[in-house]
């Protein structure tokens, strides 16, 4: 029981975290207080959990418009530079982890691969929001002054203009993303421990890889439940552990991280929906 409310503690903690990677990334007259933007990072995920289909990344995206009190444009483009910044933090840890399972497992070429894959993964995330941000710029200087869609693309720009300007904030964001992470795979292996189940860092940051990436191509009625804890469990072969074993903990500690990020969110999920 030691375990489970020390991974209760340690998943609260890692939300901080994210909170700090989400103001680094706004301008200092845009940033929330930080209790806010630690619900806001919570309740986001826990939308993500629990609606059907995918539909927690629209409903996330309008709560991020909601509190940030951005243009759909703009706030949008904060959105989606968060969410690379996670998914990319998620993937260099977690193609990190497969190196390690596979060279433990004697497949030191598929490790080097793997290696090769992480640091090609480092040099896109790099570049991709100073690209994306030049792209917006050139499109807004071709298109009409007063229009539109002018507009739109100037406001884009903006929710990406502290990533291009700021390497250091951007580089102080993605370390919130890896320390969020360091702490989700904490919470992990305290849950595995009470189970008593025996899996690696290495293998739960690999598994952890492998269940968002089939949430994303598989969509579920029950939102990422089922999905999530088949894609864990087929991962977690690799480091031993048996099918059945790996679902249900993967399952169990489902519910523990679904329940935290609920419950941080909750001061932000109460008021009224977010608009659509």
């Amino acid at each position: 029981m030691l375990q489970f409310a020390a991974a209760v503690a340690v998943y609260v903690l890692a939300y901080a975290a994210r909170a700090v990677r989400l103001n680094t990334l706004l301008p200092p007259a845009d940033r929330l207080g930080f209790g806010r933007a630690w619900a806001l990072s919570g309740g986001t995920t826990f939308l993500l959990q629990v609606i059907p289909f995918r539909g927690g990344e629209v409903a996330s995206l309008a709560l991020y418009r909601r509190e940030l009190g951005m243009t759909w444009s703009r706030s949008t483009a904060v959105f989606a530079l968060v969410k690379l910044l996670d998914s990319a933090a998620m993937l260099l840890v977690g193609l990190a982890g497969a190196a390690f399972l596979a060279r433990r497992r004697g497949a030191p070429v598929l490790g080097g691969a793997m290696v090769a894959a992480v640091a090609a993964g480092a040099l896109a995330l790099l570049v991709l929001p100073f690209l994306g941000g030049k792209l917006l710029g050139w499109l807004a200087g071709k298109l009409p002054a007063e229009s539109r869609r002018r507009a739109v693309a100037l406001d884009a720009a903006e929710g990406l203009r502290v990533a291009q300007e700021k390497p250091a904030a951007y580089a102080l964001a993605l370390g919130g993303s890896l320390l969020f992470l360091a702490g989700h795979l904490a919470m992990l292996w305290l849950v595995m421990q009470g189970l008593g189940v025996k899996a690696s860092v290495a293998g739960l940051a690999f598994a952890s890889l492998s269940s968002i990436l089939l949430t994303q191509v598989v969509p579920s009625p029950a939102g990422t439940f089922g999905p999530m804890e088949t894609g864990f469990a087929a991962a977690l072969v690799l480091d031993g552990v048996s099918p059945g074993t790996g679902a249900a903990a993967a399952a169990a500690a489902h519910v523990l991280a679904t329940a935290v990020a609920g419950l941080l969110g909750l001061p932000l999920l109460r008021k009224a929906r977010p608009a659509a």
